[in-house]
């Protein structure tokens, strides 16, 4: 019998060997550094606390509840709750995209380096990937005429992360708008009118572990497919997860304002060091985001490196070999954690190097 596979999520398994490896300092995360229950839940008084503490853990709606809905559409400038869908993270709104617009025959278009799960879900359902190499230096920004060359009559979906991960990147207005004029299916959701948006709460707010994510659309016939689609997936969210990312919402700046503060910090030390480093390291300097992609000595095994580094200092990176085999000597730097450890790590990784 012959097994339906998915390839292999190179990122992700990276994850899985390092991620959660006692006293690992973690410098490759692409969120902020976490929120704890107790200060999410200290930001309202004690009827919230009772609230939670007393809250049905049965299954909910499969759309979100209208109010977390609403508090979603509120990160945005044009939305209302109707225009939103809640999902088990981002990437099961990414997987449900892909089963729903696209089928065998078609192809889409992906930004690289990307992350690893929509490629890999269009490859395990016979769908064409077609890539958009972003370079070091054009800034890590789309060129658009070779996006107008890919895109033609069987495209359906046109995927764009901005800001981007690893890069930091970010796209222009004029830029969103020039993607829509070659494609039904551009991003940004407040710009365009035909635009899918996905998001979840791992970025900006530091909080993964609630897995709760979202599809953004005016196209309600798309919605809808999701949430029938998702009748195989999760059926719906967890309790617990949209109760605090509702609350968290409802603070949003007060959760964010920490969080920013640290990264800018952070950014600023890692900005000095590749200034000193007298051409050993290169950059892009990220315009948004949480990541930093950086580009090492060439005389380097950047993976090695990285694996040396994980097993023998106790030091997260993320290789960019992950991202495919052109980015090999590059590494992922995540600026977002607590400003001592992000002090140390790199430290401990310019001693390395």
């Amino acid at each position: 019998m012959e097994l339906h596979q998915l390839p292999s999520f190179l990122m992700e398994r990276w994850f899985a060997e390092f991620e959660f490896v006692p006293g690992m300092r973690n410098l490759a995360a692409s969120g902020p550094f976490a929120v704890t229950t107790r200060e999410l839940l200290e930001l309202e008084g004690a009827e919230t606390t009772a609230r939670y503490l007393e809250l049905d853990l049965d299954y909910i709606e499969n759309p979100g509840s209208e109010s977390l809905r609403q508090a979603v559409a509120n990160q945005y400038t044009t939305l209302d709750a109707g225009d939103l869908r809640i999902t088990s993270g981002a990437s099961e709104a990414l997987f449900l995209l892909m089963w729903t617009m696209a089928a065998p025959g078609m192809n889409i278009v992906i930004e690289e380096p990307c992350y690893g799960s929509v490629p890999g879900i269009a490859q395990s359902l016979g769908i064409e990937v077609r890539t958009l190499s972003l370079r070091q230096e054009d800034g890590w920004r789309p060129d658009l005429e070779q996006l107008d060359r890919l895109i033609d009559g069987k495209t359906r979906l046109v995927y764009l992360v901005h800001p981007h991960n690893p890069t930091g990147s970010v796209l222009s207005k004029e830029e969103m708008q020039g993607i829509a004029e070659m494609t039904p299916l551009p991003s940004v959701v407040d710009v365009i009118k035909d635009a899918v948006s996905i998001g979840d709460m791992t970025k900006p707010w530091g909080l993964g572990g609630l897995r709760v994510g979202w599809v953004a659309s005016r196209r309600h016939d798309l919605l809808d497919l999701i949430s029938s689609s998702r009748d195989y997936s999760t059926m719906c969210s967890s309790a617990p997860g949209s109760f605090l990312a509702e609350l968290a919402l409802r603070h949003s700046a007060q959760i964010i304002a920490p969080r920013l503060a640290a990264a800018r910090a952070n950014r600023d030390q890692l900005a000095e060091a590749i200034t000193n480093s007298q051409g050993a390291l290169s950059w892009r300097r990220p315009a948004a985001g949480y990541t930093a992609f950086v580009q090492l000595p060439a005389h380097l095994s950047i993976t090695a490196l990285c694996r040396r580094l994980a097993r023998e200092q106790r030091l997260l990176l993320l290789p960019g070999e992950v991202y495919g085999s052109v980015y090999e000597r590059f590494v992922r730097i995540g600026f977002g954690c607590d400003p001592g450890l992000f002090q140390e790590g790199l430290a401990t990784l310019l001693e390395a190097l």
